[in-house]
C-alpha cells in the first residue's frame, strides 16, 4: 500500500454521475402458524426487482442463521424462478463456535446451493474464518470459493455478530487481490474505515465494490 493512504480527503472520493449498484436484503415473512409466507416473500422480491434493486436473500432479514437447509434452498429456488435471469445475491451462513476450525466443506455446500440456483454468494463470517491469523484469512476465502466464479465478502463489527471482524487494511488489500471477490459489505459504523477502503479500492482495484 502506498503512502497516499495516510491522507483522508472524502470529497476526492466522490465519483460524479457514477452508476449506483443498489442491493436490498429481502425479508422472509412467517405466518402465525410458523409457516413461511411464500406469497408475501415472492411479492416483496418482485417489488424489489421492479425497483431496479438487486435482491439479497438468506441474509439476516431472511433468518439465515435460524432457518433449516430445506427452507434456505427453497428460498433460492423461488428467487431464481422470479428473477428470471436477473442477478441476485444469496447469503452463505455457517454456524460454529469459538475455537472451531474453518468449516470449508460446509461453506462450499452453501456456495454450491447459491450458484446452482443462479445467484452470487455472499459469505457471512464465522469464528473459523475470523479467528485465523491475518495471513490465513484470504487463503481461507480462496479455499471456500474454489468452485465458484465470483462472490461477495462480509466485514461485520462485533456489535453485530460475535464472530464478526473488521479486517486490517493489509488483509483488505489481499482480499482485493482475490479476483473472484468482486466486492465486500462493510459494517463497522465508522466513516474513516469506509473512506480508507474506498481509497484502497481506487488505488488497487477500481472495479471492486465497497458495499
Amino acid at each position: 500500500m502506498s503512502t497516499t493512504m495516510t491522507e483522508l480527503d472524502p470529497v476526492r472520493l466522490i465519483r460524479p454521475r457514477r452508476e449506483i449498484t443498489g442491493m436490498s436484503a429481502i425479508l422472509l415473512p412467517f405466518l402465525h402458524d410458523g409457516q413461511v409466507d411464500w406469497p408475501g416473500f415472492e411479492a416483496h422480491l418482485m417489488r424489489t426487482l421492479e425497483a431496479g434493486l438487486t435482491p439479497a436473500v438468506n441474509m439476516d432479514t431472511g433468518y439465515a442463521h435460524l432457518i433449516e437447509d430445506a427452507t434456505r434452498v427453497e428460498v433460492l429456488r423461488r428467487t431464481r424462478e422470479i428473477a428470471s435471469g436477473r442477478p441476485y445475491v444469496g447469503g452463505v451462513f455457517v454456524a460454529d463456535r469459538q475455537g472451531d476450525p474453518l468449516a470449508v466443506d460446509r461453506y462450499r455446500t452453501g456456495v454450491h446451493q447459491v450458484v446452482s440456483q443462479g445467484g452470487m454468494p455472499i459469505l457471512f463470517q464465522s469464528f473459523g474464518l475470523t479467528e485465523r491469523v491475518d495471513d490465513e484469512i484470504v487463503p481461507g476465502y480462496a479455499s471456500i470459493t474454489a468452485d465458484c466464479d465470483h462472490f461477495l465478502a462480509f466485514e461485520l463489527g462485533t456489535m453485530f455478530a460475535a464472530f464478526g471482524k473488521i479486517y486490517s487494511l493489509q488483509v483488505y488489500a489481499e482480499l482485493l487481490g482475490l479476483t473472484k471477490c468482486v466486492g465486500a459489505k462493510h459494517s463497522s459504523l465508522r466513516r474513516e474505515a469506509e473512506w480508507r477502503r474506498l481509497m484502497l479500492r481506487d488505488e488497487i482495484r477500481p472495479d471492486f465494490r465497497v458495499l
